[in-house]
């Protein structure tokens, strides 16, 4: 292994980048996320290694919040390690702490990146699980306090000549590097695009080259000067053979500057806005069967086409023409191409990336049974072809949210006991909705005294689109049981649909969630949004809380009076048991809540925990706790607001636990109008995509309101929750530095 001290990549910071300042600034207050790495064999040494990072006389006034990576076995264990050394360690005041899923199948490198793409701060240090503690001072300042660098910048940079070699980090310059291997800072926006291919810090640093136009084609970071003379190059040992350095296709920096809308960059090139990367133009190749396959999706071909997406599209079933092969669609004109019939899928998708570049996204059909895995990195999306002409809501999907298609899996969970024909009316709905060819696992939970109509219903019933699975309880448990139980998240990325079985469900149901989910949860918006524990199929006509009882509801009223759109989507703290998905930490984290209340260690059952609000008399609801659980914490909920009140859900009503009249009034308080399927026609009566500028509005322009339906603001939710913590005992050291994955309640003194 050789030391490179060479000029050769010694950069001129005038001349060759001209985007870095000659005198670099800092990177601002609360502006940085550490990320680390945690293994079993690290996790002994965490509290050492947190060290340098946390403590109020050491932590950077940078550091925001860190990061804590680690594969899903290990995560158990690492929360009992957080909790026990953030109560006993002092932390610094505005530095949050959470965790993040480290799937078993992807690299390290991998791992740490997507957890930057998480990050809620603009910059990001990557860390190897020594953190810090193995550096000099001068390097771990350095690091803590970063300069405002377009380019990720650290003390160990590898050059990529005919041999790798380890660059020495000289004392007065800078110096580029083929690729850096952490620690190291970089804007958080550099992984907007890199996905899982980031297989290793070398293929990351030739992802970062492509983005920049230097004169050799090699600055995948740049190596900081050092101060002290004495260096430690023992990492060096690590470095094996130089990876190929055209992992990823070299851009002509120019060319991808001017596809990205120019008031998305800055003066000096960085790339601090992610938001509006999230749509930059992609390769789309679209693989149907017949031209009744792209009439159907041409809506949402053209969008695509018009947002200035490159298409490749071709049908494999349809018979050779002279005539030109376009279809002209009334927005756009579409051109394909003709598989013959010995051609090789394979085949049609090396013309593309040969001819195109790389392709980031196959939407095909869900019969299409070649092994298209085999072809291609990109996402591939297999929609049924019954579901093709109900697809303009995919429109409204950025780039990245298309490529994140297949990363949510989502659960249907049914709560029943002794209503069949609710049950049977139920499932009928769930069975003709429309799931887009997606694989959709269903659970039907029976109470341990469901009647013998009901346990011979769900026998008899059959499920096509994922896995079914019953489960019926032996010991009778209560809906408050039945619920909590019914479903529990196996992953990071695993979603539950609550439904008991007096919902009726929209055959667009699972479409609205999916729009949701792309969009809040994936994209540009990963993590970025960890107080929304939810979404809701179902729009409230009335509020439930308020101390006076039961009033009427219309959050389009509202919205009107306050000039905001009338039909925007918007935010609430009330958690809907009628039709509504929940995310998979919030739902976990509800888990704990419930052991620590049903225990009494912290506080007596009977302790009101929210005042003032009408669930405090539900002594049966699981409600009651999620809604304690979410006052406290500032969560809220997603809710839809379309005209004349149309859902995605309804519920009827039945005569149950909560129900003992079931009068027509009070089931025209609670009946909404399901959303319908368009006739194909382009008739309709309110659709998915009826919202602001045809499209799901930034989450942080959702409108939102309190417990009883008053308008209010996320900080202001989260500052009255954090203050009844405070008032009821719970030690504030364990509010402070703590998100959801990382949360625990304990009073003071026990």
């Amino acid at each position: 292994m050789e030391y490179a001290t060479g000029n050769s990549s010694t950069l001129d910071l005038e001349a060759e980048l001209s985007f870095i300042p000659e005198n670099i600034s800092l990177v601002d207050k609360h502006s940085l996320t550490a990320v680390l790495p945690v293994t079993d064999d690290s996790l002994s040494n965490l509290r050492h290694v947190l060290g340098p990072l946390v403590h109020p006389d050491s932590a950077s006034p940078c550091l925001r919040e860190i990061l804590l990576v680690a594969q899903d076995a290990t995560i158990s264990n690492l929360r009992s390690e957080l909790f026990t050394i953030m109560s006993q360690m002092e932390f610094s005041r505005h530095i949050q702490c959470s965790i993040r899923s480290w799937k078993d199948t992807v690299s390290k490198s991998t791992a740490l990146i997507q957890a930057v793409a998480t990050a809620s701060t603009d910059w990001a240090l990557i860390l190897e699980k020594d953190g810090l503690v193995n550096l000099d001072e001068d390097v771990q300042h350095s690091l803590l306090n970063p300069p405002s660098i377009s380019l990720p910048v650290g003390p160990r940079g590898v050059w990529l000549t005919q041999n790798a070699s380890c660059i020495t980090p000289s004392s007065k310059n800078l110096l580029k590097a083929s690729y850096l291997i952490p620690p190291f800072v970089m804007p958080s926006a550099l992984t907007a695009h890199i996905g899982e291919r980031a297989t290793s810090w070398a293929s990351f640093g030739s992802y970062v080259t492509s983005l920049f136009n230097f004169k050799d084609g090699q600055a995948g970071g740049i190596v900081l000067f050092q101060s002290s003379q004495n260096t430690d190059m023992s990492w060096c040992s690590s470095i094996s053979q130089p990876l190929p350095t055209d992992l990823f296709p070299v851009l002509d920096s120019e060319s991808l500057f001017q596809q990205w809308p120019s008031s998305t960059l800055s003066a000096d090139r960085n790339f601090s806005v992610t938001a509006s990367l999230d749509d930059s133009p992609m390769i789309f190749g679209i693989l149907f069967q017949s031209l009744n396959d792209l009439q159907s999706f041409a809506p949402v071909a053209c969008h695509l086409q018009t947002r200035g997406h490159t298409l490749r599209i071709a049908l494999y079933d349809v018979r050779p023409s002279q005539a030109p092969l376009t279809h002209e669609h009334p927005s756009c004109s579409l051109s394909y191409k003709i598989l013959g019939v010995n051609e090789l899928l394979s085949g049609w998708i090396d013309e593309i990336e040969e001819m195109e570049g790389h392709l980031e996204v196959l939407i095909t059909l869900s019969e299409v049974t070649d092994p298209l895995g085999g072809c291609t990195s990109a996402s591939i999306i297999r929609i049924a072809r019954e579901d093709l002409q109900h697809s303009l809501w995919m429109s409204s999907l950025t780039s990245l949210e298309w490529r994140d298609w297949n990363v949510p899996q989502v659960t249907l969970s049914i709560i029943t006991k002794d209503r069949p024909q609710s049950l049977s009316r139920l499932l009928e709905s769930v069975t003709e909705a429309r799931f887009f060819g997606d694989k959709v696992d269903l659970r039907i939970n029976l109470e341990q005294s469901a009647d013998l109509e009901t346990m011979n219903l769900v026998k008899k019933f059959s499920w096509s689109y994922g896995s079914l699975f019953m489960h019926h309880r032996v010991i009778h448990g209560g809906l408050l049981t039945a619920v909590a139980e019914s479903w529990y998240p196996h992953s990071q990325d695993a979603y539950g649909v609550l439904l008991e079985d007096d919902v009726e469900l929209s055959p667009l149901f699972y479409a609205w969630i999916k729009m949701t989910i792309l969009r809040y949860r994936y994209g540009s918006n990963r993590g970025k949004a960890p107080h929304i524990f939810g979404i809701s199929l179902y729009q409230p006509k009335n509020l439930e809380l308020d101390l006076t009882g039961r009033r009427p509801f219309n959050a389009s009223h509202i919205l009107l009076s306050s000039g905001m759109h009338a039909f925007t989507p918007y935010l609430s703290p009330v958690p809907c048991s009628w039709g509504a998905v929940y995310f998979p930490e919030h739902w976990m984290e509800f888990h704990d809540f419930l052991a620590m209340r049903f225990s009494e260690d912290a506080l007596n059952l009977t302790q009101v925990i929210v005042p003032n609000v009408r669930s405090n008399q539900w002594t049966r609801s699981w409600k009651k706790y999620f809604i304690e659980l979410v006052y406290l914490r500032g969560y809220v909920m997603l809710y839809p607001n379309y005209p004349q009140h149309v859902s995605l859900s309804t519920n009827h009503l039945e005569v149950g636990s909560h129900v003992k009249i079931r009068s027509m009034e009070k089931r025209e308080s609670f009946s909404v109008p399901l959303m319908k399927l368009g006739d194909g026609t382009g008739a309709r009566e309110v659709d998915l995509l009826d919202l602001p500028n045809r499209s799901l509005p930034p989450w942080t322009s959702l409108p939102v309101f309190n417990l009883t339906g008053v308008p209010t603001t996320l900080d202001l939710l989260k500052e009255t929750g954090m203050l009844r913590y405070l008032e009821l005992g719970f030690c504030s050291d364990a509010v402070d530095g703590r998100s959801v994955d990382a949360y625990e309640f304990s009073i003071c003194g026990k």
